[in-house]
């Protein structure tokens, strides 16, 4: 699968079912990954392609919304660990046979509607379509 079809089912999970607000870490999309392997292949290429602020604006809001979405602190824990692994596999990918050039990634990856989402501080997040994401209770 080239990586635009990657950034693809990235973008269609943020915008679609992403911000749902409902807990939908073991729902899988039509190609079999799941929301944050998605958010970890955008993050990883990103990356790879140099992305700068825009990558820390990506893991904020990311970051907030896969703690948000745990229902236990034991599993943000695991989330974050499948968000890195596939991070990571999916920079490694990028840089050694790109399916994608960079300008490519970066301009799909520029365009996902996460950045339409606001990070407050008390973890809140606004989602795009208006939405709140609030953190779990203690």
């Amino acid at each position: 699968m080239r990586f635009s079809e990657y950034m693809r089912v990235a973008g269609f999970c943020a915008g679609v079912f992403f911000f749902s607000g409902t807990e939908v870490f073991a729902q899988r999309t039509l190609t079999g990954t799941t929301e944050t392997q998605q958010l970890g292949m955008a993050a990883g290429a990103a990356l790879a392609c140099g992305a700068g602020q825009e990558l820390d604006d990506f893991e904020l809001i990311a970051s907030r919304i896969i703690a948000n979405k745990s229902p236990s602190h034991q599993r943000e824990i695991e989330e974050l660990k499948v968000y890195a692994e596939e991070k990571l596999r999916t920079y490694n990918m990028q840089r050694t046979s790109p399916p994608e050039d960079c300008a490519t990634v970066l301009n799909s990856f520029r365009n996902m509607s996460i950045f339409s989402s606001t990070v407050y501080s008390d973890g809140t997040v606004k989602l795009p379509d208006g939405s709140l994401l609030k953190p779990r209770k203690k």
